[in-house]
């Protein structure tokens, strides 16, 4: 792969990355509205822990389970018992005052206790003809019980078509049969026998439809067998026990079913007749043992109850699990739906559920977006965090207080997946951009400044900038005789020991390396990064590049060398920064007359004999240095006088005593820098000024050219 080719696959890369978040929040769209198994586990998985946070409570009369339990086919014999028991089971109800008798179970065969059964090939359906002295017939027992009392006879559904029996049901339909188009659709069903069926109240089928984690959570209260509707057991025995017995089927706005109304009831359902379930913990007092009834032995308090009759006996109930954990007999769901529809504690998940998700879910992404395309900050991380919080904070409070079932879970996904791809895309941004600093600016600045520009992006302004910034020139004296005089490799090896020296220090004060030429070194200070102490961090690194020029340069002799003095310039002002020289040799630098004039202050220094030269510019904003005035000096190129300054190690006050005498005495200044220049003859300021007075010139004030 060619340079060319791996650039523009670095572009593509770019490119889909910069766009992921967008990606993502199309994929959580797409997923919302698909709503695949595995999102809707985790939505149900979440609604049953709003309901183990928050069980319902039982607001009206219990619903009672006649348990025919272990202990009751311990003393009542194995089952399935003689219909003549299960006669009195319904009689001792009835004469009790139950409201409505609901059997949880079916009974498709004859039951061959009867006294009057004879032979064995007879249909299992018909019994026997009675002779003159043939006992009452049990089936035709319990069906004479079953026609005096109000009970509502179980069956079950079946996938296979089986012949069927014409259902005593009366249901309205509201909206046209299109409101029922999306019930569940069964061949058929396994009811009891006929003459139980026609001396029943009602009919409802008690089966549970298949989850894939066994909980049950909602019941199915209208179902289509054939070309018949038909209830479900809880739901014909709440029509049953109504002032007014006829259900009405109300559509929703959006489709299929969205109420069914029983009197003064409303049972909100979802578009298929389904009925969400709202658990309270199951209760051992709503259950009194068959053989109690039977036997009499506790005066049953039942009066206007629901009654249904089931079994939690090991061999016959059907084990359920509910959404608080709990495993519970098949009857136990009955008993909490028909309860939670007697006392109207309805739960529901609204139509205009999905469509409030799906908006919350997009204005969320796009906020997600945003707060993780950005450096965390302490609000960002707020609410971030605080969105989906409020999520589901809202969504339990809904299902508390109205009984809604809103769904935190597709949009809390499709804000995390939305975030994490943005943050992503911006790490990856992030990274580039770091690879890019490093690149650009590993050269000029030190590894500290790399790792603050790469840390804080936001300090680097490329696209240029006006900005005071502080300059440091520095030159090597008698540089091209050194050359020519030393072998190269020695020559090279030299320079480059002073170079590192130099540049180290330039670093290590947070300097700028605006350019290398030959011997010369350019630094700058309060870019690319600003510096409020630019002034302070130049002057210091001038004294530390004098004091080890000084050290390299007096090691040299001892290798053989002949090493010149290094003069420093130093000078601040405001200039332009930033990224100059096209798109072919693209280079960081700073424009302006401050930086021409520190370089004209390195160049002083060999008139005035100095090693470093100070402009008062740069000193007016350094903390006390001590430095000695030069005079206010006319540059080259500058109209106005600058003041200059050198810094020494200790206060000088026999040199400041003779400057100010430069002012206003010149007698006195001559007087001054003789006995000066004879104390110190080494001393090469003294030495200048001496020089200038003896040649005529006076004042503070002269000219370098």
């Amino acid at each position: 792969m060619t340079g060319l080719d791996r650039q523009a696959a670095h572009t593509r890369i770019a490119w889909l990355i910069d766009r992921l978040p967008w990606l993502a929040l199309l994929l959580a769209v797409g997923l919302a509205l698909l709503d695949p198994p595995a999102l809707e586990s985790a939505r149900l998985k979440y609604f049953d822990q709003l309901q183990r946070w928050q069980p319902r409570t039982v607001a009206g009369p219990p619903v009672t389970v006649v348990d025919i339990d272990e202990q009751s086919i311990q003393r009542l014999g194995q089952w399935p018992w003689p219909r003549s028991v299960l006669s009195d089971l319904v009689e001792s109800l009835s004469s009790a005052g139950a409201r409505v008798i609901g059997f949880d179970m079916a009974f498709p065969e004859a039951d061959r206790t009867s006294p009057g059964r004879r032979g064995e090939g007879r249909s299992s359906s018909q019994p026997a003809p009675p002779g003159p002295e043939t006992p009452p017939d049990n089936d035709a027992r319990l069906a004479h019980t079953l026609a005096s009392s109000r009970v509502v006879l179980g069956f079950a559904l079946q996938r296979l078509p089986r012949s069927t029996l014409p259902m005593p049901v009366s249901i309205a339909v509201r909206g046209g049969e299109e409101v029922l188009r999306d019930i569940p659709e069964f061949g058929g069903r396994l009811g009891s026998l006929e003459v139980l069926e026609a001396a029943a109240t009602g009919l409802g089928h008690f089966s549970v439809l298949d989850t894939e984690d066994g909980i049950v959570r909602s019941l199915p209260l209208l179902v289509r067998i054939g070309d018949q509707i038909a209830p479900s057991l809880v739901l014909e025995m709440a029509r049953v026990g109504a002032t007014r017995p006829t259900l009405l089927v109300e559509g929703s706005a959006g489709g299929g079913i969205g109420h069914i109304l029983i009197d003064h009831l409303a049972l909100p359902t979802s578009g298929s007749g389904a009925y969400w379930l709202h658990y309270a913990p199951m209760h051992r007092s709503a259950y009194i043992p068959a053989w109690q009834v039977l036997e009499r032995e506790s005066p049953l308090d039942i009066k206007g109850r629901y009654v249904l009759i089931g079994s939690s006996a090991s061999l016959m109930h059907d084990d359920r699990k509910s959404p608080l954990g709990e495993a519970i007999p098949g009857v136990e769901v009955h008993r909490q739906a028909l309860q939670q529809i007697l006392d109207g504690q309805a739960v529901e998940r609204p139509t205009w559920a999905q469509p409030a998700e799906l908006l919350a879910l997009v204005a969320g992404c796009l906020l997600a977006i945003r707060l993780g395309g950005r450096p965390l900050t302490a609000a960002s991380g707020i609410a971030l965090a605080g969105l989906p919080a409020l999520a589901f904070f809202l969504s339990a409070m809904a299902f508390s207080r109205v009984g809604h079932f809103l769904d935190p879970v597709t949009p809390v996904g499709a804000w995390t997946l939305c975030a994490l791809a943005a943050a992503l895309a911006r790490l990856y941004r992030t990274e580039r951009r770091q690879r890019w600093i490093r690149s650009a600016f590993s050269r000029y600045v030190s590894p500290n400044l790399v790792r603050h520009l790469i840390e804080h992006p936001g300090a680097l302004e490329l696209g240029g900038v006006r900005r005071r910034c502080s300059f440091i020139f520095t030159d090597l004296e008698g540089y091209t005789s050194l050359v020519e005089r030393t072998p190269p490799r020695e020559a090279v090896a030299l320079l480059n020991g002073y170079l590192d020296g130099m540049i180290e220090i330039a670093f290590h004060h947070d300097g700028t390396l605006l350019r290398i030429v030959g011997d010369a070194v350019a630094v700058m200070f309060s870019a690319p990064i600003e510096q409020a102490d630019h002034a302070q961090r130049a002057f210091d690194c001038a004294i530390a590049m004098d004091r080890f020029a000084e050290t390299y340069r007096l090691s040299q002799p001892a290798a053989g060398h002949r090493f010149g003095r290094t003069r420093i310039g130093v000078h601040s002002g405001e200039v332009t920064v930033g990224n100059f020289g096209g798109s072919t040799m693209l280079e960081y630098a700073a424009l302006g007359n401050p930086i021409n004039e520190a370089a004209r202050l390195e160049s002083a220094n060999k008139r005035l004999g100095t090693r470093i030269c100070l402009s008062g510019v740069t000193l007016a904003e350094c903390h006390s240095p001590l430095v000695r005035p030069i005079g206010r000096v006319f540059l080259r190129g500058r109209s106005d006088a600058l003041d200059l300054f050198e810094p020494v190690v200790e206060r000088d006050e026999s040199y400041a005593a003779a400057f100010r005498s430069l002012a206003n005495d010149l007698e006195a200044a001559r007087r001054a820098f003789e006995d000066l220049h004879a104390a110190r003859p080494g001393d090469a300021l003294v030495a200048f000024h001496h020089a200038r007075l003896r040649a005529g010139d006076s004042g503070i004030e002269f000219r370098l050219d």
